[in-house]
């Protein structure tokens, strides 16, 4: 059996999506392979063991992140660089026949080029985190354009490169030498463990109060200041925020200090605690700022997997995919009044749950048969078959949104 090295810097049992996303990668991978997971504790945390098998197939290699200041992007670049080379040094130490490299650490793509060791490598690109930098003043620019240029060059140097969607596929295509035959989509999704369970919940949202539900980060790339300055001034509304990020802070001391009692910060929460803010919202909110326009957030896959209505305040490709969905609600950035507006419009209505919007989740967007894409992939690096057209041409996503 051939075995593929999975570097990655978030993995179960941490709490979050990407960590989720890649437990069914890897789960998927191990149905064919033997797999070694090379990956990161959370933030302050110690793996019991820094070895373990967690089934026949799969081994979890740990490496202790301590505790540092996100917030700080120097700080926070320092250490991504320095656990990224880590990461690909630990995995170079155990043979492999392929290394599946996945961000959303930038530094990962050039670390593991270097030093991940022999043998075929993928790069999965998440998301084109570079292209979140700021550039407001000179400085900032020239650093953007610096990493820009790191990345797509070492991005070359990978046999074959995954990305979500179409919008991140052009911009490989346009800032670096990939041609179209080593760019492949596999699309976020849901698994279907997830999907069965909020589709089934027995949702009970009253139109009073009217709850509002956000999950998910809370940095600057989602800005719920817009969301929280709408909310204060309705009545008969509740809010509840679910997650972490570098803004927690700064909206908890927000709230205190203007005594918004229906709006409740709940912190970062395992999946079964979230289930019955889910069961109890009237609507779902998710948020992307402008620099943001590539990416399509897995949250939205969770949200419509609820059939509730989702009101998405943003721009892009994630736009353009909520476009193919009933019971959804856009506001454009810039848009003055437009959320307040939208908002009160559904509170002045009954609640509806959208059984179209969980069969096309169900029907497209399963990460267990998004993930089978990955083996005509693999099976072809290593010689084992020929890529055919369905898999090379935008793969899956495309062919998602013609049929959709």
């Amino acid at each position: 059996m051939k075995i593929i090295n999975v570097i990655t810097p978030h993995f179960t049992p941490e709490i979050t999506a990407a960590a989720h996303r890649m437990d069914a990668v890897v789960s998927s991978l191990a149905l064919e392979y033997k797999v070694n997971v090379f990956t990161l504790t959370e933030r302050g945390h110690k793996a019991s063991d820094k070895e373990n098998q967690v089934s026949d197939n799969i081994i979890v290699h740990s490496v202790n992140l301590p505790k540092y200041t996100k917030s700080l992007f120097f700080i926070r670049a320092l250490f991504e660089l320095y656990y990224s080379i880590k990461l690909s040094r630990k995995a170079s130490r155990t043979p492999a026949d392929l290394t599946f490299v996945t961000t959303p650490y930038m530094f990962l793509i050039p670390a593991a080029a270097l030093f991940g060791g022999k043998g075929k490598k993928i790069a999965d690109v998440r998301d084109l985190v570079w292209c979140y930098l700021p550039k407001k003043n000179w400085f900032q620019k020239i650093v953007r354009r610096n990493f820009e240029k790191l990345v797509c060059r070492f991005l070359t140097s990978y046999e074959h490169v995954t990305v979500t969607n179409p919008a991140e596929r052009n911009w490989l295509l346009q800032h670096t030498s990939l041609d179209e035959e080593r760019i492949s989509i596999l699309s976020n999704g849901i698994s279907l463990n997830r999907f069965e369970r909020l589709s089934s919940l027995k949702y009970h949202a009253k139109n009073s109060p009217f709850v509002i539900t956000y999950i998910g980060n809370i940095g600057n790339g989602q800005d719920l200041q817009a969301l929280i300055d709408t909310v204060k001034k309705m009545k008969d509304v509740k809010l509840n925020i679910i997650g972490d990020g570098i803004e927690y802070k700064k909206f908890s001391n927000l709230i205190r200090t203007e005594k918004l009692e229906h709006i409740h910060l709940h912190g970062k929460l395992k999946w079964s605690r979230v289930l019955p803010f889910y069961q109890s919202s009237s609507v779902l909110y998710a948020r992307l700022g402008q620099n943001y326009n590539s990416a399509i957030p897995s949250k939205l896959f969770e949200y419509l997997s609820t059939g509730l209505p989702v009101v998405f305040h943003g721009s892009g490709a994630a736009k353009d995919f909520l476009k193919r969905f009933e019971n959804t609600f856009i506001i454009e950035n810039g848009v003055e009044g437009g959320l307040t507006e939208i908002l009160h419009a559904l509170k002045s209505r009954q609640t509806w749950l959208s059984a179209g919007n969980r069969e096309k989740i169900e029907t497209y967007y399963l990460r267990e048969n998004i993930n089978k894409k990955l083996f005509p992939i693999i099976d072809t690096l290593l010689g084992f078959s020929v890529l055919d057209s369905s898999t090379k041409d935008p793969m899956l996503l495309v062919l998602q949104e013609d049929a959709i």
